[in-house]
């Protein structure tokens, strides 16, 4: 039994095609994003992870240095009635390490917003998994302070809170470069 086709049903077959291949080529389209916007997301989040791991450098140089030179007051003497104020002044190193930490938690949650927003599953879960353990390793730094900085566990909470972050940053850096790559090749 054989088909016939109309002359009309080829043109309207070619014709889709062609707007097809247009289509492709023109835009090259990656999901629901044109290519050229989703290398832009991508680049923000690695350029927004880069800061955070330099910013993490940073913490990790001014925590060392006030682990080993620092003079902190006793803890009789550093919470009178004004006291976070009266250390933050006596130890002006804490006051750096401190607002670099809160930069830090800030631009922790960016990432874990764009990653979200990018629609990169595995990113926005390792940069949660990255912002808890930085808020979890700001709370032991302020207990730490509150303690009379004389409770080293939560100078070592601290440092596995900062471990953990540039592990997983490190990964998330890998996993949005795979994705970026795997996406380019579904072009």
């Amino acid at each position: 039994m054989t088909q016939t086709v109309s002359f009309s049903e080829i043109f309207e077959l070619e014709t889709l095609q062609e707007n097809l291949i247009s289509v492709k080529n023109s835009q090259e389209v990656i999901g629901q994003y044109p290519a050229s916007q989703n290398g832009r997301r991508i680049r923000l989040l690695l350029t927004g992870v880069m800061a955070e791991l330099v910013l993490l450098a940073m913490q990790f140089v001014l925590g060392m240095w006030m682990n080993l030179f620092a003079l902190f007051p006793t803890s009789s003497v550093a919470f009178p009635t004004y006291g976070m104020m009266n250390v933050m002044f006596s130890v002006p190193e804490l006051m750096v390490h401190m607002m670099n930490g809160v930069l830090i938690g800030m631009l922790s949650l960016m990432i874990f917003v764009m990653s979200l927003m990018g629609g990169y599953h595995k990113s926005a879960m390792l940069s949660a998994i990255a912002s808890i353990s930085i808020f979890l390793a700001g709370m032991s730094g302020l207990e730490f302070i509150l303690t009379g900085f004389q409770n080293n566990i939560l100078s070592f909470t601290m440092s596995l809170g900062f471990v953990v972050a540039v592990i997983s940053y490190v990964f998330l850096i890998y996993s949005a470069l795979t994705d970026s790559l795997t996406q380019c090749l579904h072009l």
